[in-house]
């Protein structure tokens, strides 16, 4: 994995009040960054269970 498929992610986006800081910035890839979107990763995770069992 190159250091250019990565990026850093807000947990809680700064669109709904996240923070800069050390616990709520963690390491991603690029797409998946992309894909949670405006999302929590916990939300995010149970958008996925609900699509596969659909």
């Amino acid at each position: 994995m190159g250091s250019e498929n990565q990026t850093m992610d807000h947990v809680v986006p700064l669109a709904r009040e996240g923070k800069s800081t050390r616990g709520n910035v963690v390491p991603a890839f690029q797409a998946c960054n992309r894909s949670k979107n405006l999302t929590t990763p916990a939300e995010t995770l149970l958008d996925q269970i609900k699509t596969k069992e659909a």
